[in-house]
């Protein structure tokens, strides 16, 4: 099985074992490894408790207010801490499965585990739980946040027991970075595991911070970003509000998040990388400022100085650290972590006996010497991945299309790294796109369009890095403003011409994918708006026509309802004006029988029928439109009919 899901990914793995090491291997004795293990852990559970009062709080903002003053207790909080728990769960697959782990067992592992998540998280757990297992349940076409900082947050306990072994750290961010990641946010999350690798040979923070670099793609995303922090520090090596303004104006809304986009919150890995890489290099081995610069960059600042001070302790050691922020973990040492059976003592043997095996595998061995251990860990040149990169244009492009005056007016805001634009365009559902034009600019304009006719168009940027640019289709036509004679008791969805829409038309939830099911005649078959995001917009479902009717009811029959969502908040009746192409509110429309408008999933039968009546309207097509309610945010539906009944 895991050969097949590595073809699907089409993403090779380094693979553990190699040969024997032969002069060349670096040394390290076993009390060395402990303690700069011990330096590992108590520096993400230091740099977690020293941000968690800040964090979210400082979006797009560098954190000017004063940080409190540390003070031994305040480390306890790191026991409740998700950006450790989580790794946990990882590390018990490892135990439990060997090195060899699979992705379907990494997979179901999560699947198991029953803490709160969010964003990537959440929906690379829901995947595993509904049977999408990794790669595909971190991978865009299942996971809206497959760019955010989670694997990055939780990628330390890969490089802690790789000491000086980068391709293994690599191997294992491969399997469990793609439960809930894909392209960058897997990378994110190599890179701190390639930098705990090195920082077990390696003081200077400079050196780690490349060398962790080196393992992955050049040419990704993530890779400029990070090239840019070192850039900018080189040439200014005391300024790191100026190389935080350098990253904002470069990269500061660059995040695919459904929940950042167009808004200051930034949970993209990348963003959150550069201010990992800030703390560590104008922290410059020092730990309070490593700790201090990694906090007041914002964003996610406390899962950001948990991973620098968890690398810059990794290099330093445990005995080390200042004593002022080390003083109280000897007294929370044995007591566990959250939904763990993980103490900070029992991690320490734990993680010893899993690099003991990472070892082996990679070709090491170990000498007892003198009473001592000595393990002589093979020299490894880091080996980046081959490149996965998903650059979603509608993410940043938000295409949108006016059909007005016999024209098609396309506009798009710039896309990231774009050199040129290609327009897309065909005869809506009819054979193979046709390239309509080539532009630098962010605007074209089709002309010479059939009334009566619908037309599809879609952006591709031409991108200065690899990747696989798309956008959602954008669908619509000119109408002629001419009302037809048309035909009463007839289910106008179902003429000629006319087609479904919606605000979600690649859902990923369990419901079928074909928005044109909604108009298809049968009731009772789900098409839900499920897509992974917080929806902070209307949902809608549409029938439009490519002429202008009339019609006076809407029937509305419901889909299937579930534990996060599947049901209006609010719901109102809208007309598409044919010579405006605007949505107006249909005047006078009553709904029977009543909705209920509570937000939950008791009391609700499935394919339950609503009908909105209304006085004679002309439009070119009518939507039902509102708030979704549920813990996830989308709607159901079953199918939208639209009628013109004779009058009395």
């Amino acid at each position: 099985m895991r050969r097949l899901c590595l073809a699907i990914a089409a993403l090779i793995a380094v693979p553990l074992a190699l040969p024997a090491c032969g002069q060349d291997a670096r040394t390290i004795d076993l009390d060395t490894f402990q303690d700069k293990l011990r330096g590992a852990w108590a520096g993400q559970m230091i740099g977690v408790s020293y941000g968690a009062p800040y964090e979210f709080r400082y979006l797009g903002l560098i954190m000017d207010d004063p940080i409190r003053e540390w003070e031994p207790g305040f480390v306890d909080n790191s026991i409740h801490q998700d950006d450790l728990y989580v790794e946990m769960t990882f590390l018990r697959a490892l135990e439990l499965h060997g090195l060899d782990v699979t992705y379907e067992q990494a997979g179901q592992a999560f699947a198991d585990s029953q803490y709160p998540l969010w964003h990537a998280n959440y929906y690379g757990r829901e995947n595993c739980r509904n049977g999408i297992m990794p790669p595909l349940s971190g991978h865009p076409e299942h996971n809206a946040h497959f760019d955010d900082i989670d694997y990055q947050i939780e990628a330390d306990f890969g490089g802690i027991i790789c000491p000086g072994m980068p391709h293994a750290s690599n191997a294992i961010s491969d399997i469990f970075g793609h439960v809930m990641n894909y392209g960058d946010g897997v990378y994110g999350g190599m890179w701190v595991a390639a930098m705990y690798a090195e920082a077990y040979f390696e003081d200077d923070v400079e050196t780690v911070v490349r060398r962790g670099l080196e393992s992955i793609p050049s040419d990704s995303t993530y890779a400029l970003l990070i090239e840019d922090v070192l850039d900018y520090h080189g040439a200014h090596p005391q300024d790191w509000r100026g190389c935080w303004r350098m990253l904002e104006d470069q990269w500061g809304d660059v995040d695919v998040c459904p929940d950042g986009r167009d808004s200051p919150f930034n949970i993209d890995a990348k963003l959150n990388g550069g201010y990992i890489a800030m703390g560590l290099l104008y922290g410059d081995g020092d730990f309070e400022r490593t700790l201090e610069v990694s906090t007041r960059c914002g964003q996610d600042n406390d899962c950001n100085p948990s991973n620098a001070a968890g690398i810059l302790g990794c290099t330093m050691g445990y005995e080390s650290i200042p004593e002022m922020y080390r003083r109280n973990i000897d007294d929370i040492a044995g007591q566990k972590f959250s939904h763990t059976e993980y103490s900070f003592d029992s991690l320490t043997e734990v993680c010893t006996d899993l690099a003991r095996e990472v070892l082996r595998s990679q070709g090491g061995r170990i000498e007892r010497r003198g009473g001592a251990e000595i393990w002589h860990v093979p020299t490894q040149a880091p080996q980046p991945p081959p490149l996965e990169q998903y650059i979603v244009a509608d993410a940043y492009a938000d295409l949108s299309v006016d059909f007005t005056h016999g024209e098609a007016r396309l506009s798009w805001e710039p896309v990231a790294h774009a050199r040129r634009y290609a327009v897309l365009k065909r005869k809506a559902g009819q054979g193979a796109w046709l390239r309509a034009a080539a532009t630098e600019a962010t605007s074209w304009t089709d002309t010479g369009l059939e009334p009566g006719t619908r037309y599809e168009y879609a952006l591709s940027a031409d991108l200065a890095v690899p990747g696989e640019p798309r956008t959602a289709v954008v669908t619509g036509g000119l109408v002629s403003a001419e009302v037809i004679d048309t035909p009463t008791g007839e289910n106008l969805a179902l003429m000629e011409g006319a087609w479904a829409d919606a605000a979600i038309t690649a859902p990923l939830g369990s419901g079928l994918k074909d928005v044109e099911v909604i108009r298809n005649g049968v009731r009772e078959e789900n098409y839900d708006s499920f897509d992974g995001a917080d929806k902070r917009y209307d949902d809608w479902y549409a029938i439009r026509f490519p002429v202008t009717v009339e019609a006076n009811r809407v029937v509305y029959t419901e889909g299937k309802h579930f534990d996060n969502g599947g049901w209006w908040l609010s719901l109102r009746l809208e007309a598409l004006d044919a010579e405006s192409m605007e949505w107006r509110t249909v005047e006078r429309a009553t709904l029977s029988p009543q909705y209920d408008f509570t937000d939950g999933m008791h009391g609700r039968d499935p394919y339950t029928t609503y009908t909105f009546e209304f006085p004679a309207t002309e439009a070119a097509g009518f939507r039902i439109i509102g708030e979704a309610g549920g813990s996830s945010t989308f709607t159901s539906i079953g199918e939208l009919e639209v009628y013109l009944d004779a009058s009395d």
